[in-house]
């Protein structure tokens, strides 16, 4: 099963109290760990943990399943589940719209982009192909281009993403986990 079994009745309701506010929940632009509980629930990463196993082990989310490691670890395939969709927001002209592998494209980019100080950039710094590079035009420009096409950034089809690494990275797949990089 791609997903654990949730065992939890989704007619009931927690209620719960932060001992501290959020911030927002532009996960590009903060760590706040309120922040970051909100968002789990609410945004998806492509991978995520099954807690329930033992040992722990990631699984997909909004991915189909887990890539296989490619070209010795420098290249993931991330297919994307159909039928995700966003709520029906202003941003979408009042519309669902469905998830799919440009969102991700996006949120990658957004993490890099020097505009954000993105306090998770660290993850990605460095191991994307061409990722750098158009971050460091960003920070000479003064603006980043978000439709420059990325070598290590492949939106393969509406619900396919490669993402080739500059050198092979078998923990990339837990960074990939984390909700700084959440559609």
């Amino acid at each position: 099963a791609a997903m654990a079994a949730n065992p939890a009745d989704p007619n009931k309701v927690l209620r719960t109290a932060f001992r501290a506010s959020d911030d927002g929940f532009d996960m590009a632009q903060t760590t706040n760990y309120y922040s970051g509980w909100i968002v789990d629930a609410i945004l998806e990463t492509l991978v995520s943990y099954d807690y329930m196993a033992r040992p722990v082990k990631l699984v997909g989310k909004a991915a189909e399943a887990v890539p296989e490691p490619e070209n010795d670890g420098k290249s993931y395939t991330f297919h994307i589940r159909k039928g995700k969709y966003f709520s029906a927001d202003p941003a979408f002209k009042g519309v669902r719209r469905e998830l799919t592998a440009q969102d991700f494209e996006y949120t990658i980019k957004r993490i890099i982009d020097p505009k954000n100080r993105a306090p998770s950039s660290g993850f990605i710094e460095g191991k994307i192909v061409g990722l750098d590079a158009l971050a460091k035009a960003a920070q000479a420009s003064g603006k980043f281009d978000y439709d420059a096409k990325v070598a290590g950034l492949q939106v393969l089809d509406r619900y396919t993403l490669k993402i080739t690494l500059n050198q092979p990275d078998l923990n990339f797949l837990y960074f990939m986990a984390y909700n700084s990089f959440a559609a």
